[in-house]
């Protein structure tokens, strides 16, 4: 009880205290953090999707405009991911802004989140 009384004014004072420069970093890492472990409990599937998201975003940051906004035009719902990962990590099609490494990158990340957004 007394651990979770403490970690409340924590939070607390991090809220009241969130628009100081030194502290919105740390601020905006603890309630993506919070997110992610909330969003674990609820609903798997969205999870693997905010985690499939958030890989992909992250390993783009190394490429080109192009491929960046197919990643995230790709990633914006679980539907639209799967048939990414259809047409052009299983089927093999031509993607003219995903080709090469960066392809097979991308396949990996969604291939290790499958299981969870297939589930029923």
């Amino acid at each position: 009880m007394k651990k979770l009384f403490w970690l409340v004014v924590v939070i607390l004072l991090i809220i009241t205290f969130s628009d100081h420069n030194l502290i919105r970093p740390y601020k905006e890492q603890l309630f993506a953090l919070i997110a992610d472990k909330a969003a674990i409990t609820g609903n798997s599937k969205e999870a693997a999707l905010r985690t499939t998201r958030k890989q992909l975003l992250a390993l783009s940051e190394q490429w080109g405009e192009g491929q960046r906004t197919q990643l995230e035009k790709a990633s914006s719902s679980i539907d639209n991911l799967l048939i990414f990962q259809r047409n052009y990590c299983k089927n093999g099609d031509f993607n003219p802004f995903l080709y090469g490494e960066p392809l097979k990158q991308s396949c990996a990340i969604i291939e290790n989140q499958m299981h969870n957004l297939t589930k029923p």
